[in-house]
């Protein structure tokens, strides 16, 4: 939503100032024109673009050939409420009434076309040539790299082909030693530190864990221990 609105000033200087504190109070300037000058053709073209009502056009450009000044302010929706804003600010000043004309209409918004979304900053990600005397080319060549080098079969991500093993002490990365069954010296089993006991039991296997087999909650029951 677009709110255009319009005063005249006495001249310039205070329709500058105006502008100023309209400024200040969070409308952006591009939003803020001041149309000033006794061109007609030229002051008509300003209005035009500033999207003055055409009916309002023709009592401004009287007041213009007369020293005075236009302000046109753009109210869009920065800052909240701009529109509210600009008319409390514009009322507390002295204005000139130029009769009964349209100083304030309701602007239906449409797509706009611009090359570029940021409008105050358009490069704010690009630098400008003709400022940095940059001519284009790669970075590596200004700094004197090159861009690709020779590949080299390497075994070591260490410079030099060495191994983080042998920073300490002279240590291969690989034990050709026989593989041991036990990690105990001499080969030992932790069940022989205690009392000899076998790794492993060559008794038949029982369904119960009660000496002597017996499945008293089975029996009692009369359930088979298997089915």
């Amino acid at each position: 939503m677009t709110n255009i609105i319009s005063r005249v000033f006495e001249d310039e200087a205070a329709a500058r100032y105006a502008a100023e504190r309209i400024v200040f109070r969070g409308v952006p300037s591009r939003d803020v024109k001041v149309i000033a000058g006794s061109d007609a053709e030229a002051t008509n073209a300003k209005m035009a673009q500033a999207e003055v009502d055409d009916g309002t056009m023709s009592a401004y450009a009287s007041a213009l050939e007369k020293g005075q000044a236009v302000l046109v302010v753009r109210a869009t929706y920065k800052p909240l409420t701009a529109a509210t804003v600009v008319r409390d600010l514009l009322s507390k000043m002295d204005t000139i009434d130029v009769g009964d004309v349209v100083e304030d209409y309701y602007r239906v918004d449409g797509p706009e076309v611009a090359s570029s979304v940021l409008k105050e900053h358009p490069l704010f990600l690009t630098v400008r040539f003709d400022r940095t005397g940059y001519s284009g080319g790669p970075v590596t060549k200004g700094l004197g790299w090159r861009m690709l080098s020779q590949r080299r079969a390497r075994t070591s991500a260490i410079r030099g082909g060495g191994f983080k093993s042998r920073v300490f002490w002279p240590m291969p990365l690989l034990s050709t030693k026989q593989r041991k069954k036990s990690v105990i010296s001499g080969g030992r089993y932790m069940s022989k530190a205690f009392w000899p006991m076998a790794l492993l039991s060559t008794k038949p296997r029982s369904n119960s864990v009660i000496k002597g087999g017996d499945l008293p909650l089975s029996r009692a029951l009369g359930w088979p221990a298997v089915s």
